[in-house]
């Protein structure tokens, strides 16, 4: 297990050195960067490649059994591969031939991954962190319904359209408030339960959490169709989700002291930024059901940036390395793991700060904020260094790990 998270976070490397790049683009041009196709090759490696990866891997460790079988070593072999296709060939052609080929490929094989962790998962508490993995299962099937419905939309002549982008919009949100959202609890419940918690959301929240998260779609359609009946439909899922919110944290604060013994120093502030991050999510969505709001979040770019990378780093890639430190994966025991932590804690929360600010900078009319782009080069580079120096922190525990197992040499 630790080799394959090994192996999700260089892709994470390579998807954070990407958006350094593209942060760049800002201040000169780079002669060898197409910004729109280089960031499709960014987010495609960040989602799938770090995000999926890491997350299958995280909750199929099942409490630090390194039980792998032989298929599902064969399984996620097939999405590397899939992701070092979209790596290749997104940057030179875009959406084309190759970098859909290596997208569908990776979907495809997804499910068949998904099926084995939703089977393992059936051996988890089922009020708790079996039922939340699977939920995030049956919600990251429903995003890819919007990838199935690109092609007969373009046969049909729709590309482009309003319907287009819903398809688009569908396959994200549900990505963001379903997928990631649903793994994010089932990895705090599960962790909670390994140490011998009795943590689990009961039937009502739960319910709050699927309810807004099939309503707050109609936020990713409120820019398009501005109708009454659509921000009637965004109003009830915020209200659902704050409420779900509410009663989440009431159940997380009888854990509080508790947890908070179990956790170094970094663990506090990493599991702090994640928390952190999931409250603005959902106040963040709260904020936008105005009408007025709404449209200024889908039109300000720093805003949409902000939201998406609060989903992807913020939450997600904190906790995913709260697990990897406490596991051992990446060791914080020598000088620069612990500034390869530090490094990108701050390298996220500098990125996200920058870019709500400079969005409210531009909400309020006041232009652009001096040295905005360079700062957000700095900001952007930060993460790249951290997951290097983390990385070969890594790496280097596990040749010394592989050498002191080996057996002597005979005389």
């Amino acid at each position: 297990m630790k080799r394959w998270f090994l192996i999700a976070f260089t892709n994470l490397l390579i998807a954070a050195i990407m958006g350094a790049l593209l942060r760049g683009q800002f201040i000169g041009e780079i002669p060898f960067l197409r910004f729109r196709p280089w960031m499709h090759a960014h987010s495609h490696v960040a989602m799938l490649g770090w995000l999926f990866t890491g997350i299958v891997v995280v909750l199929s460790h099942d409490g630090g059994r390194d039980i792998l079988t032989r298929g599902m070593h064969r399984m996620l072999v097939v999405l590397q591969v899939a992701v070092v296709g979209m790596l290749l060939s997104f940057p030179v052609q875009g959406y084309g031939a190759a970098s859909i080929s290596a997208s569908t490929l990776h979907m495809v094989v997804s499910y068949f991954v998904l099926a084995h962790l939703w089977r393992q998962s059936l051996a988890w508490p089922r009020e708790g962190s079996g039922r939340l993995t699977r939920w995030s299962i049956i919600l990251y099937f429903l995003s890819t319904l919007g990838v199935w419905a690109m092609a007969p939309l373009i046969a049909t002549g729709n590309q482009g359209k309003e319907i287009y982008y819903w398809a688009i919009q569908f396959y994200l949100h549900f990505q963001f408030n379903g997928w990631f959202w649903f793994a994010a609890l089932a990895l705090g419940v599960r962790w909670a339960e390994r140490q011998g918690f009795e943590l689990h959301l009961d039937r009502l929240t739960l319910g709050l959490w699927i309810v807004s998260a099939v309503l707050t779609y109609a936020l990713a359609i409120a820019w398009s169709e501005p109708h009454p009946a659509v921000f009637a439909t965004v109003s009830v899922g915020v209200l659902l989700q704050v409420w779900a919110a509410l009663r989440s944290l009431r159940i997380l604060r009888r854990l509080q002291r508790r947890a908070h013994e179990r956790f170094p120093t970094w663990g506090k502030v990493l599991v702090g930024v994640a928390l952190v991050g999931m409250a603005m999510k959902v106040l963040v969505q709260a904020a936008v059901a105005a009408p007025s709001m709404a449209v200024m979040a889908f039109t300000l770019r720093s805003y949409v940036m902000g939201f998406i990378h609060l989903n992807t780093l913020a939450i997600m890639t904190t906790l995913l390395l709260v697990y990897a430190l406490l596991q051992g994966w990446l060791p914080v025991r020598n000088l620069a793991a612990k500034a390869g932590v530090a490094l990108l804690t701050g390298g996220i929360i500098l990125s996200e700060l920058l870019l709500f600010t400079q969005g409210t900078f531009f909400w309020m009319g006041w232009g652009l904020i001096q040295g905005h782009y360079l700062h957000m080069v700095i900001a952007s580079a930060l993460m790249p260094l951290g997951v290097a120096l983390l990385l070969w922190a890594g790496f280097r525990d596990r040749t010394h790990a592989l050498g002191r197992s080996s057996p002597a040499p005979r005389a």
